[in-house]
């Protein structure tokens, strides 16, 4: 799995963002700091994440090659 660049990172905060799904907080620092966290409106769809990761683990539990990595670090269960 490859890694993002930062232009697509940074385009896909922004998205983020603007659709109200994060919020960006900076701060007055020197190194400058930022943080991303969800709003009420980003939290609302963890919900239908996780129910997709256990979709997917119904389906994928014993395809080793096919492995959902993200997943994995859900806590559906």
């Amino acid at each position: 799995m490859g890694n993002i660049t930062d232009a697509v990172l940074a385009s896909t905060l922004k998205t983020l963002i603007t659709n109200n799904l994060i919020e960006r907080k900076s701060y007055d620092i020197i190194p400058p700091k930022v943080e991303y966290s969800l709003t009420e409106k980003g939290k609302s769809i963890v919900p239908i994440l996780q129910s997709i990761c256990k979709w997917a683990g119904i389906f994928y539990k014993e395809d080793n090659e096919n492995k959902m990595i993200q997943c994995q670090k859900c806590d559906y269960r």
